[in-house]
């Protein structure tokens, strides 16, 4: 028989408040609204496919010429989600903005000097800091103390405040101070080859069969390629947010974070706009190439950029997006090589 003690602890651990959940983050918010939006712009193509065939042709609607209409709303929608993709500060993932200098924080696997490099590095940050600060300060004061003086304006203030203190290079990371040879750079190709391949022979398959099976019932038409692109358009946020099947089971990866595909959502979309052509066609379709282009040059460049292990701002501890919010990471299904690992046994079999 259990003592009492113990009988009182379970009962204390199952009446004991169960701990409560964090709140969204905003980013998350507003991936959820965007979800909430382009499923009402799905809904809303769905009803004007049965009731009004002319409302999802381009090659008719599109344009002001003919007034504002539901073709000219979709191409603003899509257009607006592929123009973040080309801004350093847009309001969107780590997962997209990964490939920028900017958002890359080394570890000691990549940063010269190893962990003791490292440390020296984020020493001189925190120091660079508070000097920034007591500069700020002094700023502060001589500003205030000028316009007591002189009765300048609130502009003025701003505009010397912020000329005084260099917001841009606080994290001063450099090229130079990395440390990714030629075999480091293997592995990261290797790795990452091994999560996009499946996808890229899932995706074409899916879209040939999509398209011969509509050009085999006659309705592989721009009306139902605008359909085809809207359901894209949705199931893209619903990975983001819920669900995603790709990583599921094809690529394995923790989380958004870490997608070596984030930015592939944008041709993906524009993939059915290929049966639609024309200038509503066509411009989205080269916006799309040129967000895919310029993702695969980053990723090429600079591998090390795309990983947890070598890029500290893609960790669980360095997340901001929060993005698995109602779907958690993978982390503790896939548990990630260790990179010098992976490197000593590329080095053991060149022996």
């Amino acid at each position: 028989m259990e003592s009492k003690e113990n009988i009182a602890k379970h009962e204390a651990a199952e009446h004991a408040p169960e701990p409560s959940r964090s709140k969204p983050t905003p980013l998350f918010v507003s991936y959820a609204v965007q979800l909430v939006v382009r499923f009402a712009l799905l809904c809303a193509a769905v009803y004007l496919f049965v009731t009004d065939r002319e409302a999802l042709s381009p090659s008719r609607t599109f344009g002001l010429p003919g007034g504002f209409n539901f073709i000219d709303l979709v191409s603003i929608a899509l257009a607006a989600d592929f123009l973040t993709k080309f801004f350093v500060r847009a309001p969107i993932s780590s997962g997209s903005l990964k490939q920028y200098r900017m958002y890359h924080i080394p570890t000691a696997i990549t940063f010269k000097g190893g962990r003791e490099g490292l440390q020296a590095q984020f020493q001189y940050i925190a120091d660079l800091g508070k000097r920034l600060a007591e500069e700020g300060r002094t700023a502060l004061s001589e500003t205030l103390a000028a316009l007591a003086e002189r009765g300048g304006s609130i502009v003025s203030f701003a505009r010397r405040l912020l000329n005084n203190v260099d917001f841009l290079n606080v994290f001063s990371f450099d090229e130079k101070d990395l440390a990714v040879d030629k075999s480091l750079r293997a592995v990261l190709y290797r790795d990452r080859t091994r999560e996009i391949v499946p996808v890229i022979v899932f995706w074409i398959a899916l879209n040939v069969i999509g398209a011969v099976t509509l050009h085999h019932f006659g309705v592989l038409n721009e009306r139902t390629a605008i359909l085809w692109s809207l359901i894209y358009f949705v199931f893209d946020m619903i990975c983001v947010v819920f669900w995603c099947p790709l990583q599921l089971f094809l690529m394995r990866n923790r989380c958004c974070t870490t997608c070596q595909i984030f930015n592939w959502d944008a041709i993906m979309v524009a993939t059915p706009l290929v049966f639609v052509g024309g200038w509503f066609g066509w411009l989205l379709i080269a916006m799309a190439l040129v967000i895919l282009v310029r993702w695969e040059l980053a990723a090429i460049r600079h591998p090390e950029r795309f990983d947890e292990r070598t890029n500290a701002r893609l960790t669980c501890a360095q997340c901001e997006d929060k993005l698995c919010y109602l779907r958690k990471p993978l982390a503790a299904k896939v548990p990630r090589a260790d990179l010098r690992e992976l490197l000593a046994a590329d080095e053991d079999r060149e022996r």
